[in-house]
């Protein structure tokens, strides 16, 4: 299974999801119900995690987590965990409960907190549930628009603090948010299944965190997000670095020209252009021939150590530029 992005920071807030095995129920009553919350409070309070919205459905659950301590990926596994166990045990359950890896969204929060929290929380209304998300008992809604006191693990002030000064007229103001006819669903702003905020915010995380990062084919998300390097500067810094010309690279016919087939190698690698496209940049020539060119060098990194370090040194001065 391929593994999931996870980008991990002090004051990371996220938008944490996971499900039932095969869609299947994680809860059957009301047992369950406090168990999932009590784990939920004992993994805040072990990881230092601030909880700030969230929702157990009868199949699955959705959170909104701030990690002071980048610590995401422990936390929630603790909590998938422990419930589970918990849940194996009480219903003799064999196999696994959650489908694999949890999904965690990295959000913006001053962009998207509110309308994140609104979506979560109106879960239950769409699923038929409940005719008001405040009247879901397995939510935190009610804490945000009524006078009960949230548990001490609860942040509600960050998500209200939007809505007015005093906690009542941000209440009532939420409760005006939640019930507005044709809400708004920020998940389909999410980039690259990963990533949720303004074109700035995305852009950063991107140059922060992902300019370095691994294997596309271990972690497919980061194809979409990781910073693509344009032909034109990959050729620029192959040229300087065998001291020739640009046009000497991108010129086709030279016969035993490492520095045009390096060219060709990296930009198929790090650009995300085509094959085809490629071919137009050097020389006119088929997106054959720019595979042909591709498995050649690849062939020659199989044996050639010193060929191998110096395609790394050219990779890393792009991917760093």
């Amino acid at each position: 299974m391929a593994r999931p992005l996870r980008i991990e920071y002090p004051g990371a807030f996220y938008h944490v999801l996971n499900r039932g095995q095969r869609q299947d129920v994680i809860v059957d009553d009301d047992q369950d119900w406090q168990r999932f919350l009590f784990c939920l409070e004992r993994m805040a309070k072990r990881y230092g995690i601030r909880i700030h919205t969230y929702c157990l459905m009868t199949n699955h659950y959705h959170l909104i987590l701030e990690t002071p301590e980048a610590n995401l990926s422990r936390a929630v596994q603790w909590l998938n965990v422990s419930y589970a166990s918990y849940y194996n045990r009480r219903h003799h359950y064999a196999g696994h409960l959650f489908q694999g890896r949890f999904k965690a969204i990295l959000v913006e929060v001053d962009e998207y907190l509110e309308s994140l929290s609104r979506y979560i929380h109106l879960n239950p209304v769409r699923a038929k549930m409940a005719f008001r998300p405040w009247e879901y008992p397995w939510s935190s809604c009610r804490f945000f628009v009524d006078s009960s006191k949230p548990p001490q693990w609860l942040e509600v002030d960050r998500v209200l603090s939007g809505f007015g000064r005093s906690r009542k007229i941000a209440s009532n103001r939420y409760v005006e948010y939640l019930s507005e006819s044709d809400p708004a669903n920020p998940c389909k702003d999410v980039v690259g299944s990963s990533l949720l905020g303004s074109d700035t915010f995305v852009k950063w995380i991107k140059s922060s965190f992902l300019s370095g990062a691994g294997n596309t084919h271990e972690i497919p998300e980061l194809k979409q997000l990781k910073p693509r390097p344009s032909v034109e500067l990959i050729v620029e810094r192959v040229s300087y670095y065998f001291q020739t010309r640009v046009e000497t690279i991108l010129k086709c016919g030279s016969k035993c020209n490492q520095a045009r087939d390096i060219a060709i190698y990296l930009s198929r690698e790090l650009s995300g252009q085509t094959c085809q496209s490629l071919g137009e940049m050097f020389g006119h020539v088929s997106g054959a021939a720019i595979t042909m060119r591709h498995k050649h060098i690849e062939k020659d990194l199989k044996k050639n150590r010193r060929l191998k370090q110096n395609l790394q040194k050219m990779r890393e001065q792009i991917v760093e530029t």
